[in-house]
């Protein structure tokens, strides 16, 4: 039984290490917008992360304009701990750690 969680986090663990290396070749952008990042992961999501700390919005260059970004890979991981909690049990996790 706690093999199947620990291949969920050892896939997510992939996923996250894929995402960086595109990021780091230049192959996916760093930055998203906001509105964009709510598009993709809603808005719901996206003020619930950020409440826990998980993402953070940074300024834009023109701050004028009050423009924010969010980081992608910090999107990522979010997405992947939000999966891992509805996946894997809180006691197991615990087991696990």
């Amino acid at each position: 039984m706690e093999g199947r969680y620990f291949e969920s986090i050892i896939a997510s663990s992939m996923k996250i290490g894929t995402i960086r290396t595109l990021k780091e070749l230049g192959l996916l952008p760093e930055v998203v917008t906001i509105s964009r990042a709510e598009k993709i992961y809603g808005k719901r999501l996206i003020k619930e992360w950020r409440a826990k700390e998980w993402i953070k919005f940074y300024p834009g260059k023109t701050e004028k304009r009050g423009r924010h970004y969010i980081k992608l890979s910090e999107l990522e991981i979010a997405s992947t701990m939000m999966d891992l909690q509805n996946k894997i049990p809180g006691n197991i996790l615990q087991q696990l750690m």
